[in-house]
This record gives C-alpha cells, structure tokens and sequence, in this order.
C-alpha cells in the first residue's frame, strides 16, 4: 500500500512541477514577444526617419544636379554662395522671418 501512496505523491509532484514549468515557459514566452514588438516599433520609427532623411537628401542632390547642368558658371557661383549667406558688396538682404516661411 506505502508503494501505491508513493507513486501517487510522485505523479502528483510531477504533473505540478511540469504546469509550473508550462507557465513559467508561456510567461518568458510572452515577455519575449513584447520586447520584440517594442524593439519592433522602435525600429520601424527610425526607418520612417531615415527614409524622410534619404528623401530630403535625394531632393537635395537633384536640385544640384539642376544646378550643375543647366546653370552656366555664373549663375551656379552665385546660387552657391548666396546658399553659404554670402551677398554682393553693398547689397541689403532682407529675410522673411514671418511664421511659416
């Protein structure tokens, strides 16, 4: 009889110690799927970012480019240097400084 009580406190502890390994398992599961879909989110935004970074850039160069091959030397000097804040002696400058511009 002690052999039958014995088994049955065995299987008993087993089957608890194998539902506490499920969940301890279900729970590191679940951590782990949250932490991939915040890095995940993270990680599209800095995308995002980037992609706006490399379109503003793309932009940039074209208008270059434009620059390069349709502006004669002149033109392209001045278009340069008037990007650098230089101006010709004796020239006013006046900047729009309203909001939105």
């Amino acid at each position: 009889m002690k052999d039958g009580v014995f088994v049955t406190k065995t299987k008993g502890r087993r089957s608890i110690i194998l539902v506490l390994s499920a969940i301890a398992v279900f729970c590191i599961s679940v951590a782990i799927v949250v932490l991939i879909s915040i890095d995940t989110n993270a990680k599209e935004i800095q995308l995002e970012a980037l992609n706006n970074q490399l379109q503003e850039l793309r932009q940039e160069n074209q208008e270059m480019d434009y620059l390069i091959n349709h502006a004669d030397e002149a033109e392209l000097y001045e278009h340069l240097a008037r990007d650098r804040g230089y101006s010709y002696p004796d020239e006013k400058v006046f900047y729009d400084v309203t909001p939105g511009n």
